[in-house]
């Protein structure tokens, strides 16, 4: 079967065929930039896309309206993973903010100076969330939570110390606090009962909650008693792993129908 060679294509026709084209990203809309530099991850913002073109560097750098709510977790995206490098992060995050930031969340990102720095430079700030704190300490932390007067949300995920005091400051500062989470890796069983409960006794003044999540907690039924009669408003109360509540699930759903033990 003969089979017909396709002749090249002349020098002319080869020069005209049409080449590859890539986007010029400096020419995009200032809005659509936002839109997308909104739609990437906080670590990904800060440690790659000011690297695309001028533009993107101003405006990741000057727009405090990007830093309303910022996240900062590791991320393999980047290759960020080291706590220095992430609280690093974090601060230049809050700093470009400008005071405007509402609403903080650190996965492994948050030491001293990231607790100092939202202090005093995010005065509006309504949501706090820590994660994997590490050595977060109870007295440096209550002095951060007593400046955050419109705080709505507070939560301490995997952190090492206990905070009795810094959930006292939340209640005597942080009238608008509705949702709470504390949560441990694991639960261990304390011999002195009252320690056990200082971290539920504080709780227990944070009178207008809406939500308590308190996973792996050693607090008894003396302590889930107090938050019981102090946290009137409580709609959803979650304490799973919380092995010394000495109390039934139906004596607590009585009292907080969205409870789950």
């Amino acid at each position: 079967m003969d089979k017909t060679v396709p002749s090249p294509l002349p020098a002319h026709d080869a020069m005209a065929a049409p080449t590859a084209s890539f986007p010029d990203w400096a020419e995009l809309p200032y809005d659509a930039l936002l839109a997308v530099l909104h739609r990437l991850d906080d670590v990904d913002v800060l440690a790659g896309a000011g690297q695309v073109c001028r533009l993107w560097r101003h405006a990741e750098r000057d727009e405090p309206e990007l830093w309303r709510r910022v996240e900062v977790r590791p991320s393999h995206n980047v290759d960020v993973t080291s706590r220095a490098v992430l609280c690093g992060l974090a601060r230049a995050a809050v700093r470009r903010a400008a005071g405007r930031c509402e609403a903080f969340c650190g996965e492994a990102a948050v030491d001293d100076s990231v607790l100092s720095l939202l202090g005093h430079a995010a005065p509006s700030l309504k949501s706090l969330r820590i994660i994997s704190g590490g050595w977060i300490v109870d007295e440096r932390l209550k002095l951060t939570v007593a400046k955050f007067g419109l705080l709505e949300e507070l939560e301490l995920s995997l952190c090492v110390d206990t905070y009795a005091e810094t959930c006292e400051a939340a209640g005597a500062a942080c009238p608008l606090l509705k949702r709470f989470r504390l949560s441990r890796e694991r639960f261990f069983r304390w011999n002195n009962t009252k320690k056990a409960d200082l971290e539920a006794m504080a709780i227990a003044t944070m009178r207008g909650l809406r939500e308590l999540q308190l996973f792996a907690s050693p607090l008894t039924y003396h302590g889930l008693t107090a938050i019981l009669d102090g946290c009137t408003r409580l709609e959803s109360l979650d304490v799973r792993h919380c092995f010394d509540v000495a109390m039934g699930a139906d004596a607590i759903r009585a009292r907080c129908p969205g409870s789950r033990r």
